[in-house]
């Protein structure tokens, strides 16, 4: 139980650092300040993007896989794992307000068993003939074995919907969609591996 514990926690902090990608549409001309504090004026078109929500309630703004097109968001740490989320201009450090949704799916496979293959180190001991006698030490070998394992299959799918507006207008200036997908194996239990 304590593994699937310590999996599970692990689990809900890599979900939070996801990197997803997607493509950023922008409708109208839009000024953003780059990560190196420089101004950026994003003109009209559609962009490969990919965005972050790092910790310490920060989100980052990729374009085309660029590290001198990445733009850093603030936010309130609202951004849940399902459901909408607003981060005003005054919120984000930068001249937009954004809205967004996100949408998570998760789906759990019944549990299984199997048996699968494993290494695990042995204790060999190894005498050697010296001038004095014979040496013997502890050395350890990796062999070959197989253990049993109890698990089920966790698949997440994610999808982010996000609006770019200029600070105070109605207006959507552009808007980001972007999803990823991955599988996980839980394990319940586990034998040792002989």
């Amino acid at each position: 139980m304590k593994i699937l514990l310590s999996l599970v926690l692990m689990s809900l902090v890599l979900m939070g650092c996801d990197r997803i990608e997607g493509q950023l549409n922008i409708t109208k001309e839009l000024k953003l300040t780059s990560i190196r504090g420089d101004v950026h004026t994003l003109k009209v078109g559609t962009y490969n993007a990919d965005i972050q929500a790092n910790s310490g309630n920060k989100m980052t703004l990729r374009l085309n896989k660029d590290s001198n097109e990445k733009f850093i968001f603030n936010h309130n740490g609202n951004i849940p794992q399902n459901g909408e989320f607003t981060i005003p201009a005054n919120v984000s450090g930068q001249p937009v307000d954004l809205k967004g949704l996100v949408t998570t799916k998760v789906t759990e496979s019944p549990v299984k068993d199997m048996y699968e293959s494993c290494t695990y180190q042995r204790p060999v001991q190894i005498c050697n003939p010296t001038p004095n006698g014979t040496v013997c030490t502890i050395q350890y070998q990796t062999v070959f074995g197989s253990h049993w394992l109890r698990f089920f299959d966790r698949q997440t799918d994610k999808n982010v919907s996000l609006s770019i507006n200029t600070s105070g207008s109605a207006d959507q200036s552009a808007d980001f969609h972007g999803d990823i997908s991955y599988l996980e194996r839980i394990i319940v239990n586990q034998s040792n591996c002989m």
